[in-house]
C-alpha cells in the first residue's frame, strides 16, 4: 500500500466516486471506519485474493472533507495526512479520540505502528514520531521506526466514539439482494457441474458454501427490514 494509493482513496471519497469500492461507517464526528476494495471483482479473476480489500480509518475536518487516512493491518498502522492539512491536529485528535479506542475495543490489546525514515529528510518522520510519543507509543527497536502502545498506557480521557451506522436506500438493498442471488446461483451451478465431473455430490465444503450464501441472502432481507424500521422511528 503506497502513499499514492491512500491519496487516491481519499480523493475518491471527496469526489463522491467510492460507492462501489469504499464502504464507510462513522465512528466519530471526524473519523469513518471503512472497508476498501482495490477494484471491483471480475469474472476473469483466478486467485481468491485478486482485487483484495483493506481496512482504513478516514479522517475528516470541520467541513466534512476527508483530509487523511490510517491504514490498519493486523500488526501495524500506517497513516497519511494531505500535506496542506498537516500540523493542524487532525491526526493526533482522530487517533486519541476514536481510532485507538476503537482498535482497543474491537481488535488488539497492543497496537503497533511503523514510521519510516525517508531519503527526503526526517521532517515527516519526526512529526509522526512526535504524534506517536504523545499518544503513549514507545519505540521497540533500536532504529526507532517501530512503536507499540498497550491499552494500559493509553490515556482514555479524550475517548469520544460516536458510532453511526450507514443508512442504505431500498433501491440499494434490491441491488445487493440481486447480487447475492446471482452469487448463490453461481455457486449452485458450479456445485452441480463438479458433482457430475468429480463425484462429489455430497461434498461438505460446497454444501456449506451454498448454505452460507443462502443464509446471507436472507440476512440482507432482514437488514432491509431493520433499516426501514430505523428510518420510521427517526421520522
Amino acid at each position: 500500500m503506497t502513499v499514492k494509493d491512500i491519496r487516491k482513496y481519499i480523493n475518491r471519497l471527496n469526489n463522491k466516486k467510492a460507492s462501489e469500492t469504499i464502504f464507510t461507517r462513522q465512528i466519530s464526528k471526524t473519523v469513518d471506519f471503512a472497508k476498501v476494495w482495490i477494484r471491483q471483482p471480475r469474472v476473469t479473476d483466478v486467485g481468491i485474493n485478486d482485487g483484495g480489500r483493506f481496512e482504513f480509518f478516514f479522517i475528516k475536518n470541520e467541513f466534512n472533507e476527508y483530509v487523511g487516512a490510517v491504514y490498519f493491518m493486523p500488526n501495524d498502522l500506517h497513516w497519511y495526512i494531505i500535506p496542506k492539512y498537516r500540523k493542524k491536529g487532525y491526526l493526533s485528535n482522530a487517533l486519541g479520540e476514536s481510532i485507538l479506542p476503537y482498535l482497543f475495543d474491537n481488535k488488539n490489546e497492543n497496537i503497533r505502528i511503523t514510521i519510516q525514515r525517508t531519503s527526503n529528510g526526517n521532517g515527516n518522520y519526526l512529526n509522526s514520531k512526535g504524534v506517536a510519543l504523545r499518544l503513549g507509543f514507545k519505540p521497540i527497536n533500536q532504529e526507532e521506526t517501530v512503536f507499540e502502545l498497550n491499552t494500559n498506557d493509553f490515556n482514555w480521557d479524550k475517548e469520544n466514539i460516536m458510532e453511526v451506522y450507514t443508512q442504505i436506500s431500498s433501491e440499494r438493498f434490491q441491488v445487493l439482494k440481486s447480487r447475492a442471488s446471482f452469487a448463490l446461483k453461481t455457486l449452485q451451478k458450479i456445485s452441480d457441474e463438479l458433482s457430475m465431473t468429480l463425484d462429489i455430490d455430497d461434498d461438505d465444503d460446497i454444501n456449506q458454501l451454498n448454505r452460507i450464501a443462502n443464509r446471507f441472502y436472507y440476512r440482507i432481507s432482514d437488514s432491509e427490514s431493520d433499516n426501514s424500521a430505523t428510518k420510521d422511528r427517526t421520522r
